[in-house]
């Protein structure tokens, strides 16, 4: 029996095991890796609350958004563009590991490439993301849901930022539910660390990549999953 070519394979549950074995056949690049993650995301943003303070307290600071109550905002779409650089990183380093390739250390800052398309689609889906979480949770869930494949499709797809949330939004729009609840259970194993002292989240953090890497494989890179095109870029080059 073939396969109907307009539709997607199922996200599956399945992909945090296969994850978990692909995490302990090299353990200690991924812990080590996510542990400098954290703390080159803890540094960059700490120099960014500082800059952004000492704007603030310039003359155009009010002007610009970055005063009190301003300051608020600004530091966190910038804390959510490096956050998003560093998980194009480890994300990038798992896709690589599902092609057959061993992970390094350097994978996690081999984005610079793509930088800005991190960088922007971190805001653009951490947006509506917040609001989502503050609308009764489920609104959260199913917009995480709908763009868990942004990050694959721009360090790997080589989409623009637009591009990937509307490749991703396509590719999930038929199982919205499913993905949400997929996403949120992978989520869930990968902060299990913190439970035991926070210092447990450089053995489950590596999950979060490393399943949306295999989800990734099984319905962009199986030979038997529909082709896909590169979505037009509304933006363009801007």
């Amino acid at each position: 029996m073939t396969q109907d070519e307009t539709a997607w394979p199922p996200v599956r549950f399945g992909a945090i095991g296969d994850a978990w074995r692909m995490y302990r056949r090299h353990w200690s690049v991924w812990s080590l890796t996510t542990l400098v993650a954290m703390l080159c995301v803890a540094f960059a943003e700490g120099i960014a609350a500082v800059a952004l303070k000492a704007a603030g307290a310039g003359m155009f600071g009010g002007l610009l958004g970055l005063g009190s109550p301003g300051i608020s905002l600004s530091h966190g779409l910038v804390a959510m563009a490096i956050a998003g650089f560093f998980l194009g990183g480890m994300v990038r380093m798992a896709v690589n590991q599902v092609r057959d390739r061993r992970p390094r250390l350097e994978d996690l800052f081999s984005v610079t490439d793509v930088w800005f398309d991190l960088a922007l689609a971190s805001v653009l889906v951490g947006i509506p993301l917040m609001i989502g979480w503050s609308l009764l949770v489920i609104p959260g869930m199913v917009v995480a849901g709908l763009t868990m494949f942004v990050y694959p499709l721009i360090v790997d797809g080589r989409l623009p930022a637009t591009g990937a949330i509307i490749q991703s939004f396509h590719a999930l729009k038929s199982q919205w539910l499913l993905a949400s609840v997929v996403h949120l259970a992978i989520a869930a194993v990968a902060g299990l660390g913190v439970i035991l002292g926070g210092i447990g989240i450089v053995i489950t953090g590596p999950l979060y990549a490393l399943s949306l890497a295999v989800l990734y494989r099984d319905l962009f890179l199986n030979p038997y999953a529909p082709t896909w095109e590169k979505p037009h870029d509304p933006f363009g080059d801007f």
